[in-house]
């Protein structure tokens, strides 16, 4: 359809602003009280310079991509699913860092990895069971295990708070999980917990787009998970998005397959001193435009600071226009916005609740205070390359090296057409429709 430039598409510019600041209007004395919050509860901070005296440290970043339906043959289709991921170390006396040679033993070539997988329409059990079995592949280990870990990890601390002084009991299996979860009062969405398809939240079988989303995480997940238990140490691993929850109402117990494996990449690193680090660049965080330009407008563009979000999981007082988003922050972590640079939009970065309560929390607001600081002066130092200035460019890195262009995408199919013709299949079967119209 050609767009033309005249008196209709003005009525649509019209109606679409009239709705906008509407929405605006409506929200302006919430918006305004938060602001306030904001404003009392920001730090703006000092930089570290770019050369420094600071104990270097080995960072890392995922990211993932892909082409879902590269290849379709009526109800089955196949889907390309990609991920990388860049790691350097800081080099604070010269201003740089160097690139580490670090290789996943995941990966198939050295920045990442490539993935095919193939669906059918309407065989939900059998989507079931290659997904299981592609978390297995990737992740190393079996779903069942990674859920009965984290779900007694959320159990042992509603326990420990509610029994301080009484022993946690002995799990091994889901009924033990089950009468310890009763007895915590941490109410299991399911007995069976390992009847996924009875309670995880998945898409049809039929829903190819969602399924390629669900598969594309556990590829990312699973590509920071070989990170973290490689040989070298990272005292930050960046992802792109967030650690938000997949939480029914009333419930604590996560519904998405891939909840499970963020948790317990959490949880592992943890044990390795290493601080997850989920970064937002379209945060959700409601009229964040409005206050990236008021602020600005008070401190002026280049001014570096931060800002935390209250969490009502904590009986913290709620922003107002975040009452209807439970998800911010997320129920198991801590949210904070951040302004580095004008060239770059607010932007909202998750930590782990439980790194946060070990590394960053001080009942002695001074001391947290100068950790955060340190925190912040760190990932900020991050965010110098030229090229990406304000933003961390390890994942800046990490996009480049795992993002699909249309041209590349038509390559593989192309392959993977021609591959099949090798075989003996009708190469003309495998093109889609509106290809082989002239359509696309």
């Amino acid at each position: 359809m050609q767009v033309f430039f005249d008196e209709t598409i003005e009525n649509e510019f019209a109606r679409v602003y009239k709705r906008f600041k509407k929405f605006e209007l409506e929200s302006d004395e919430s918006y305004q009280d938060d602001l306030d919050y904001l404003k009392r509860n920001l730090v703006v901070f000092k930089p570290l310079p770019t050369k420094c005296q600071h104990e270097n440290f080995n960072v890392t970043a995922i990211d993932g991509s892909g082409a879902d339906s590269l290849v379709m043959l009526n109800d089955i289709a196949i889907h390309l699913l990609t991920a990388g991921f860049a790691a350097d170390r800081t080099c604070f006396e010269d201003g740089t860092t160097e690139q580490l040679t670090t290789r996943s033993p995941i990966c198939t070539h050295p920045e990442g990895l490539m993935r095919l997988i193939i669906l059918r329409e309407d065989k939900s059990k059998e989507v079931w069971e290659e997904f299981l079995s592609f978390i297995k592949y990737n992740y190393n280990e079996d779903l069942e295990t990674i859920v009965l870990r984290v779900l007694r990890d959320f159990v042992y601390h509603k326990h420990a708070l509610k029994f301080p002084n009484d022993p946690f009991p002995d799990i091994k299996s889901s009924i033990d999980l089950h009468k310890a979860a009763i007895i915590a009062g941490f109410k299991l969405y399911k007995s069976d917990i390992f009847n996924f398809s009875d309670w995880m939240v998945s898409p049809r079988a039929a829903a190819m787009q969602g399924w390629y989303e669900q598969f594309r995480e556990v590829v990312e997940y699973s590509l920071a998970h070989s990170l973290l238990n490689s040989d070298t140490r990272f005292k930050y691993i960046f992802l792109d998005g967030s650690l938000n929850m997949l939480l029914s109402p009333g419930q604590e117990q996560p519904r998405l397959a891939s909840n499970y494996l963020l948790r317990d990449l959490c949880k592992k690193s943890l044990n390795k001193e290493t601080c997850i680090v989920a970064v937002s660049k379209t945060t959700t965080f409601p009229f964040v435009y409005r206050i990236a330009q008021d602020l600005e407008k008070e401190l002026g563009g280049e001014k570096k600071w931060f800002v935390r979000i209250p969490s009502k999981h904590r009986n913290e007082p709620t922003l107002k226009l975040l009452e209807n988003r439970p998800h911010i922050p997320p129920y198991y972590g801590v949210t904070y916005l951040f302004h580095f640079s004008s060239e770059v939009p607010i932007l909202r970065i998750d930590l782990d609740y439980e790194w946060y309560m070990k590394n960053i929390f001080s009942e002695n607001t001074k001391i947290q205070k100068a950790k955060e600081l340190e925190l912040f002066q760190e990932i900020d130092w991050l965010s110098r390359d030229v090229r990406y200035f304000g933003y961390f460019f390890d994942l800046a890195f990490a996009h480049s090296s795992t993002v699909v262009s249309f041209a590349e995408r038509d390559v593989v199919a192309e392959q993977l057409i021609n591959y099949f013709a090798e075989q003996g299949e009708n190469p003309k079967m495998f093109i889609h429709p509106r290809r082989r119209l002239g359509l696309m």
